[in-house]
């Protein structure tokens, strides 16, 4: 009774009273179908925080921006989803080539800025600190690769360009590229060192680096 009164919520058979069932004569091929989709389950990747119309005008690092460099297209579909990734990669290539990080030869080849990525990822770290800075009433100072960097951690700021941990000292704060590993420092000292757009973090008294 309890898998016909399943099946009936699925609407594959339909109850007459209390005693009778209508049941389709294909019936197993549909109960089987319906088994497959619902013990099946649907895997979920997330491309990106930040929706494709907000990246075409960001100034931060996107997804969208990695795959124009590496000129990823081939596993987009030309309708649904894929389509819209395509019209906004060609949006978010028009915008660099106004903004100067890109430029179209006469055979209509597009290049873009060496270091992109790098150079984008700091423009808004840069723009997002500073505006940081006027509501902490604390001056925002951009790190460096290779910088070692200290102070307590305090929060973190999720950019187009990825999640950055808020590093605070008692005269300045920086923003660094965040990692798991720092989230139980919360409200602690932490040293690290940035390099290639991430850091090495010194943790408390472990000996080494925590990359």
């Amino acid at each position: 009774m309890r898998r016909l009164e399943a099946l009936r919520r699925a609407g594959i058979v339909e109850r007459i009273d209390a005693d009778q069932w209508r049941i389709p004569d294909d019936l197993v091929s549909r109960a089987a179908a319906h088994d497959a989709g619902r013990d099946s389950q649907a895997s979920v990747r997330v491309l990106s925080p930040v929706d494709l119309n907000k990246q075409i005008g960001s100034d931060g690092a996107t997804w969208l921006d990695r795959r124009l460099i590496h000129g990823e297209t081939a596993d987009l579909a030309p309708t649904g989803f894929g389509q819209q990734v395509r019209e906004a990669m060609d949006q978010r290539r028009e915008h660099h080539i106004e903004q100067g990080d890109a430029t179209r030869s006469r055979d209509s080849r597009v290049f873009y800025r060496r270091n992109l990525l790098a150079i984008l990822r700091e423009r808004e770290v840069v723009g997002v600190g500073s505006d940081m800075a006027l509501s902490k009433g604390l001056p925002f100072r951009a790190a460096t690769d290779g910088e070692s960097v200290s102070g307590k951690f305090t929060g973190t700021v999720h950019l187009s360009s990825g999640k950055f941990a808020v590093v605070e000292k008692s005269h300045e704060f920086t923003l660094v590229p965040w990692r798991p590993i720092i989230d139980r420092q919360l409200g602690r000292e932490v040293m690290g060192i940035v390099q290639g757009g991430s850091v090495s973090w010194q943790l408390g008294r472990q000996r080494g680096l925590e990359r």
